[in-house]
């Protein structure tokens, strides 16, 4: 039966279309985005489970960062610990051969004082983001030796957590600019690393060397004042002070007592170099660990940005397969709709 009322035929071919039509815009969507999850409509769970990877790479990106900003701290600062210890190295020749009595002490002073200043220099040098661990103020209102590294990022059970590793600059302050301490004042690390020196210097015989008691005078292991006395053959030597920051042996003879004096300066500089070799080894442990985290955030953002993909990016030769499938589809519908819709202008013929 054919009615003018209700067209049957169209009414189906209009619904057909409509799902094609359909059809075709989300394959549309995909092909334009490249992705088949573009909304929780697409997909709750899936896009779900991407979302919070993608909030995850990103917060794994801003740790990888932030240990790339760590890891330059503690590089500058490695290296500039490298160059300071290669000059207090020369520091210490030259003391081995001022004990010669042929050595040219005045030339020996010399290349002392060009070492000192380019220890200076190195140390005041090694900032960044305007941090500087070798050259610091631990009277300063908020310092803190202890520096908290950011070194990985974990999700567990839904709870977010970032954690971190402490550096303990102390054990590598080359100058400190502190006023306010003695020797018996505080037991900082700073002030434990260079204690060691002058018990390390005592140790195998010679000029007593000890901390200055006077306010000032424990600061970092360049410009710390050490306290030296004691007696040599016999004679007693008045009690003097000294930092490696001003060594002066220009005026030294070959004298017993001058002899004394240069062994007890040798011994301080070695003594600052091994406690310098400590620091160094906790910063050479620190970068490992840094580039060991580094890494190992690289690897989860690649995992996570590989996960996403397989969730929500779309299949594009599947999709463009479809898409092809779907506009002739679409064509065949148009045309279906049509033929339905010019069926009910066939009944006019009955009435002529």
């Amino acid at each position: 039966m054919t009615s003018i009322i209700t067209n049957n035929a169209a009414s189906v071919a209009l619904a057909t279309l409509r799902s094609i039509n359909d059809s075709l815009n989300t394959t549309n969507d995909r092909v334009s985005t490249g992705k088949k999850i573009n909304s929780a409509a697409d997909g709750a769970a899936y896009w779900n489970i991407s979302t919070t990877l993608t909030s995850d790479n990103g917060a794994l990106g801003a740790v990888k960062d932030a240990i790339n900003l760590d890891m330059s701290s503690v590089k500058t600062t490695n290296t500039g610990l490298t160059q300071i210890m290669n000059s207090l190295n020369t520091i210490k020749q030259a003391l081995v051969s001022a004990q010669s009595s042929t050595a040219d002490r005045t030339s020996l002073q010399k290349n002392i004082a060009n070492a000192v200043s380019d220890i200076s220099s190195a140390a005041s040098s090694a900032v960044v983001n305007g941090a500087n661990w070798l050259s610091v103020d631990s009277s300063a209102t908020g310092f803190n030796a202890n520096k908290s590294l950011l070194a990985n990022f974990s999700r567990a059970s839904g709870v977010v957590t970032v954690g971190t590793t402490t550096l303990d600059t102390g054990a590598f302050a080359v100058y400190d600019a502190k006023t306010n301490s003695t020797s018996t004042g505080t037991s900082s690390t700073i002030d434990t690393a260079v204690t060691a020196v002058a018990t390390s210097a005592s140790v195998s015989g010679g000029l007593t060397v000890a901390v200055g008691t006077n306010a000032g005078n424990l600061k970092g292991f360049m410009d710390t004042t050490y306290s030296i006395s004691g007696s040599v053959g016999g004679t007693t030597v008045a009690a003097f002070t000294a930092s490696i920051a001003n060594i002066d042996i220009s005026s030294l003879t070959s004298s017993d007592v001058d002899l004394a004096k240069l062994s007890s300066y040798m011994k301080i500089v070695s003594a600052t170099i091994d406690g310098l070799q400590a620091g160094s080894t906790a910063l050479g442990t620190t970068q490992t660990r840094l580039t060991s985290q580094q890494n190992f955030a690289q690897s989860l953002i690649d995992i996570n940005t590989s996960s996403i993909g397989s969730l929500v990016d779309a299949n594009m030769e599947e999709e463009s397969t479809k898409l092809k499938a779907l506009q002739t589809q679409q064509q065949l519908a148009v045309q279906s709709l049509s033929i339905a819709n010019n069926s009910t202008s066939n009944i006019m013929t009955l009435f002529r």
